[in-house]
Parts: structure tokens; C-alpha cells; sequence
């Protein structure tokens, strides 16, 4: 009997993994992780391989400072090299910052606060590829005030879309209730200053949060933000107390004519841009009737930098059929009659999806990717062995379906798709959730751990099973050109003795992306190939 139900089990794997889909994976050999240290970084790929970082852990925590452990492994997955670098240079400790490919050299970023003349620097040097040792390059790439001698100027680095310029976007030290100052320094791929200039933000610092910068080809920056009308509240009597303005800074750091960016009544969700070819920024994201925090529909407009004008802009909600998909049949009966009733205040939305993507078609149209993404926070009061009450907090992560928009270069929505997907973890950061994303000039790809009852043929059509762990599948979920879905399972967690970590998969080439898991200090890659 015990035969028996092993080869039933062994004849149902077969079945479910016989379904891999149009791809081949191909495992590299496995490997024992270096002590007290999670590789954090896929740098990435040349002709001879990919490249790889990995920092310390301490206490649970990641450090930035100490070492650093940079790997080479060949097309076959396989390690050819790992090398342990110091982050000290003339015996002063240095902070990680970030590592890059760029062009032939790894570059590495890393700063120092020189608490006795309160000034921030930021290094750049190169790592030889072929032993990943540190070359005696190093060099100043910008230095910044510090308020005191404890508190570090924050700052951040941003490449262009070709790699030719790298952005240092740092803030500087301010009073309250003014306005922020920052300054931009902009550098070529040789690492030489192209210009630098100190700025101050047309808005108070209440008033006025960045969500995001960018540098184009040719240099010019691109600041996008959020302004508050009244006060700090998202809304006001009811209605949309904020817009959105994209700010833009020449390459000799002149100001040219800010973007404002309002939907008059409704609710901004969430926005983000990218850079054309030809240098236009392209503004995409999602809107609600209701509130600032769910969807009803997407918007999609372009801006012309030379003159300021906005064009191709579309406004456009989601369908009620795309609304309620994923919805059982109760829940779709009341959202019906809640639809009939015409009560904008009670509309049916989307709720806690958080745009992850904005990927720029060839032909001028866009295709956006979000995640249902929100944490919640459970306390509970205890006593301990002494009988003294003790007070724990306890944080759930929830990284939830997919949804794709295709939107066409007009602005108009082609169709927009559902990846069912439910993972619910507990105290962990969501550290195996989440997904990868490939996008090849045949579909696009998703990659992320899920539960092998998903696969069930009879499985209730709208129950989604959580995550499970070390019990669960790698799935592959396909998007068709025409929006089409399909999943399949890529293979068991378990029987690769690893646990897959989505967040530090990347696709590393038109058609290939690399999987990462790990488990018990041990780890290993995959490359997933699409046919």
C-alpha cells in the first residue's frame, strides 16, 4: 500500500511538472553559502557570465559596512570566483553603496562621513572582472555638507537608460518649513562630472514629497513629486487634497517649466515615468473615484520636452468584468447590485496594488505591472515567566495577484489580465515573496513560489492557495500578446532542496532569466530559458 500511494505521488509529479511550459531550466551546482552573509544582489551579465554581491548579516540585520563578497559564475551557473572586499581605505571604515556593470568595468560605490569637517563623500572604484580585486582608482566623486556629526546626508544613484550617465541625487541640510535644497551632480561613464549644482525645490517641505528621479541619455534630471493643497491630508471635503508635478533640470541645472499632473476629482494612486528614446518623459498609473489608496482605472499621457506640451493622454477604467474576476460568486452578486445602485462612494475598486513596472513598448505604447502588496500589524499582550505583562508586535506580509495593463500608443487600455497569486508570510519581510519579471518580444514572463493545490484540476475556480513554504512550487505564469494567462509549474522547491527567492531573480537576457534559491546556507542558481 505505501508502494503504491509513493508511485501514485511520483506519477502526480510527473503529470504536474510535465507541464513546465515553453521554457528549459538548467541547474548550476550547489554551493555553501560564506558565513553570516545572504547574497543581496544580482550586479549583472557579460559574455562569460553573470556577477553576483553578497553582504554580512548581523543579529538578523544586513550590514553595509566591513566586507563585501563579489561572484563571477560562468553561463553553466556554475562559481568560477568569489572574493572578500574590504570597505576601508586608509584605515577608515566605508559605507556600501551600490556596485554596477557598467560598460567593461564593475564599479564600485561606497561613502564616508568625515565627522570632523561634517562632510559627506561618496568613492567610486573600479573591480577587475577577472579576479573581482579592487583597482587603485579610487576616486572622489562628490562631497556634500552634513548637519551635524551624527546625522549623514541621504542621497541616492541613478543611472540613465543607455548607462552613459549615472545621477547622484543627494539632500542637503535645511531649516523646517522651507524648502528642501539637494544637489544633482551628473557624471559620464568615465566617472567625470558633467555638471553640479545646488537646488531648492519650488515647494516647503511640508507641502511637497519626491517619489522619484531620474537622468535621461543626454543628461538633464527629472524630479517627480507629490504637492499638498491644504494642509498634509490626502483628501480634503472629500475630494483629492494633492497633485503631482514633474519637475525638470536641464544638463547645465537650469530649471525649465514644471509639469503639473491633476485629475481634477479623482485620486492620484499611484504614478511613475520613464524616459522615451527621443527624451519625452512618458507619465503612467492608476486612479480612484473613491480614495488615494485603490484603483478603479488607469491614465497614460506623454510630455513633449522641447515645447511642454502633453499629449496622447487617456483616461480609462477598468471594466466590471476585470474588476470582479477574481471574485466568488457571492462576493460578484454583491458588487453587482452595489454597481446598480450608482453610488460613486460605494464603487467597486481594487484595493492596496502598488505599480511595480512601467515597461516602454517599441512602438510608443507602455505596459504597466502591479502587485497587491500591504503589511498588517498584530499586538498581543503576554506575561512573562516573572508574571510582568510584556507587549509583542507581530507584522503579516501580503504579496497578492498580478495585474497587467497593455496600454497602446494612443493611450487607450488594449486589455489588462489578472496572475492570481497569494503569499502570506509572517516576521520575515517577505524575504522568499514577491516575483521576477521577464519581458521577451513574445510574451511576458512572471516567476514566484506558490502552492501546488493551484494546480488542482479540481480545485474551486476562484480559491487561490497561500504560499507554502519549503512545500512549494516555482510557477511560470505566461502573458500572451492578446492578454491571454496561462501557469505552469517549473518545478518543486523541495526536491531542489532550496527555497526560490523571486526578489533577487533577474532576467539577464531577451530570452533568459536566472533563478536564485537557497536554504540551510546553501544555495544555487538556475538559468530558465523561453523556447
Amino acid at each position: 500500500m505505501r508502494f503504491l500511494l509513493i508511485l501514485l505521488f511520483s506519477f502526480s509529479s510527473f503529470l504536474l511538472f510535465a507541464q513546465r511550459g515553453p521554457v528549459d531550466v538548467n541547474w548550476g551546482k550547489e554551493y555553501k553559502e560564506p558565513r553570516n552573509s545572504i547574497l543581496t544582489e544580482f550586479i549583472g551579465k557579460d559574455a562569460t557570465g553573470f556577477y553576483a554581491l553578497r553582504q554580512g548579516v548581523g543579529e538578523g540585520l544586513l550590514s553595509k559596512e566591513g566586507s563585501i563578497f563579489i561572484e563571477r559564475y560562468n553561463k553553466k551557473m556554475n562559481l568560477i570566483i568569489s572574493n572578500e572586499v574590504k570597505l576601508s581605505y586608509k584605515n577608515k571604515d566605508l559605507t556600501y553603496e551600490g556596485i554596477e556593470l557598467v560598460g567593461d568595468d564593475l564599479l564600485l560605490f561606497t561613502s564616508f562621513k568625515n565627522r570632523k569637517k561634517k562632510i559627506h563623500y561618496i568613492f567610486s572604484q573600479t573591480i577587475s572582472k577577472k579576479s573581482l580585486k579592487p583597482r587603485a582608482d579610487f576616486q572622489i566623486l562628490t562631497q556634500m555638507p552634513t548637519k551635524n556629526q551624527f546625522i549623514s546626508s541621504a542621497f541616492s544613484l541613478e543611472f540613465s537608460r543607455d548607462s552613459t550617465k549615472m545621477l547622484v541625487f543627494s539632500q542637503l541640510p535645511n531649516q523646517n518649513r522651507t524648502p528642501e535644497k539637494y544637489q544633482i551632480t551628473v557624471l559620464n561613464q568615465e566617472m567625470e562630472t558633467l555638471w553640479e549644482k545646488n537646488i531648492q525645490l519650488p515647494y516647503d517641505a511640508e507641502k511637497f514629497s519626491i517619489n522619484e528621479y531620474r537622468v535621461d541619455n543626454e543628461g538633464n534630471v527629472f524630479v517627480l513629486g507629490k504637492v499638498y493643497k491644504e494642509g498634509t491630508r490626502n483628501v480634503k471635503r472629500g475630494k483629492p487634497n494633492y497633485q503631482y508635478t514633474l519637475l525638470t533640470y536641464s544638463n547645465n541645472g537650469s530649471l525649465a517649466p514644471e509639469y503639473k499632473i491633476d485629475l481634477e476629482d479623482k485620486f492620484i494612486t499611484d504614478l511613475t515615468f520613464r524616459i522615451q528614446k527621443n527624451g519625452d518623459p512618458v507619465c503612467a498609473g492608476f486612479y480612484s473615484d473613491n480614495n488615494s489608496y485603490s484603483v478603479r482605472g488607469t491614465y497614460f499621457f506623454k510630455i513633449d520636452k522641447k515645447t511642454g506640451d502633453v499629449y496622447n493622454i487617456n483616461l480609462k477604467e477598468f471594466s466590471f468584468e476585470f474588476l470582479t474576476e477574481l471574485m466568488n460568486e457571492r462576493r460578484k452578486k454583491r458588487a453587482e447590485k452595489i454597481e446598480k445602485q450608482g453610488d460613486e462612494r460605494r464603487q467597486i475598486e481594487l484595493n492596496q496594488y502598488s505599480l511595480d513596472r512601467l515597461v516602454l513598448r517599441t512602438d510608443g505604447g507602455a505596459v504597466l505591472v502591479a502587485e497587491q502588496y500591504y503589511v498588517t500589524t498584530q499586538n498581543d499582550r503576554f506575561r512573562d515567566a516573572r508574571g510582568f505583562w510584556q507587549y509583542r508586535s507581530t507584522m503579516t506580509y501580503h504579496y497578492n495577484n498580478i495585474i497587467v495593463v497593455n496600454i497602446n500608443p494612443s493611450g487607450e487600455i488594449d486589455w489588462a489580465s489578472h496572475v492570481p497569486k497569494r503569499q502570506i508570510t509572517t516576521s520575515d519581510g517577505g524575504y522568499f515573496s514577491s516575483y521576477a519579471l521577464a519581458v521577451t518580444n513574445k510574451a511576458i514572463y512572471m516567476v514566484f513560489n506558490d502552492n501546488g493545490k493551484n494546480f488542482d484540476k479540481d480545485k474551486e475556480k476562484h480559491k487561490i492557495h497561500s504560499y507554502n513554504g519549503s512545500r512549494s512550487v516555482v510557477t511560470l505564469a505566461e502573458v500572451k500578446p492578446n492578454g491571454t494567462v496561462t501557469k505552469f509549474p517549473l518545478f518543486n522547491n523541495k526536491e531542489e532542496g532550496i527555497i526560490t527567492r523571486p526578489k533577487v531573480c533577474r532576467q539577464t537576457d531577451s530570452d533568459e532569466i536566472v533563478i536564485y534559491g537557497e536554504k540551510n546556507r546553501r544555495y544555487k542558481f538556475a538559468s530558465v530559458l523561453f523556447n
